[in-house]
């Protein structure tokens, strides 16, 4: 095996344990900026600013962070919002809940899209209300309530799921470095024995972050 060849394993080893790292930074983050956005849009609620409430689930559905709670909650209080309004007479805050519903895909777009589904709802209520000559049969402003707060009672996912997310790329990321640190050596051989907490390191930070996105 060439001399180069373990050099060449640990700086790859390295690159990615660092890219894990600065995921977890980016994950914990995102996580505690969706969870005061989400608590802010529940205090704006509350105080009757449904454009308030509006523009902090927008920015908590737009921390996309896959299987974070505060991503489904941001989501659940738009359309809560935009639904409750319309029945109550006042299309101008259902479209604005639709128009935030869209920025938020949009702005969690990279590589992929995430929320396809999301996006053609929001397009085809936009739609519909733009077209909409006037509002809905009315509703008492009670509607709007008992529709938000079923949101916040289907969307309570526990907080902890969203720093497990960040828990678990830490734990993957010092796992891979393990493994870097002691099994790889100058003479061509990777000593899978020593490496082997590393691997297991590995593998339990990968377990996590795969149970927070799944049960999250």
């Amino acid at each position: 095996m060439s001399s180069n060849f373990p050099r060449a394993l640990s700086l790859v080893l390295w690159t990615v344990a660092a890219l894990l790292l600065f995921g977890s930074v980016a994950t914990l983050r995102a996580h505690l900026d969706g969870a005061r956005e989400i608590a802010a849009s529940d205090a704006a609620f509350d105080d009757n600013d449904l454009r308030g409430a509006v523009e902090h689930a927008r920015r908590a559905a737009s921390a996309y962070v896959p299987g974070a709670p505060h991503v489904e909650q941001g989501y659940a209080r738009l359309r809560a919002v935009a639904r409750g309004a319309e029945a109550s007479g006042r299309p101008d805050v259902a479209m604005l809940a639709y128009q935030a519903q869209r920025a938020a895909v949009l702005e969690s777009k990279s590589f992929m899209q995430p929320f396809p589904g999301r996006l053609d709802e929001a397009n085809r209520n936009l739609a519909r209300l733009a077209a909409a000559k006037t509002a809905a049969e009315g509703e008492q402003a009670e509607a709007a309530r008992r529709l938000f707060e079923e949101a916040q009672a289907e969307s309570g996912a526990p907080a902890g799921w969203g720093a497990l997310l960040a828990a678990g790329l830490l734990v993957a990321a010092a796992g891979l470095a393990g493994f870097a640190w002691r099994a790889l050596g100058a003479g061509g051989r990777i000593d899978w024995l020593r490496g082997r907490w590393g691997i297991v390191t590995f593998v339990v930070g990968a377990a996590l972050w795969a149970a927070a996105a799944f049960y999250g």
